[in-house]
């Protein structure tokens, strides 16, 4: 499937790696918040679904022409 907005779905893809490295480092370090964590968690699940509805709406674009 190729994507007129691959530049987007490529900085989603980012975001999200992005966002469970951070998560990573909480838990690897210690010392995080309970609270800070489960902000962080739902930044990425965000994200997450973000990327979902830009997939969505290009692969509508693409089945509809």
């Amino acid at each position: 499937m190729a994507f007129r907005n691959k530049e987007l779905v490529d900085k989603g893809f980012t975001n999200i790696k992005s966002g469970i490295k951070t998560l990573d480092l909480m838990v690897s370090r210690g010392g995080s918040d309970v609270n800070d964590f489960r902000k962080q968690l739902k930044e990425v699940y965000n994200k997450i679904e973000d990327l979902e509805t830009l997939v969505e709406r290009e692969a509508g674009v693409l089945r509809n022409g």
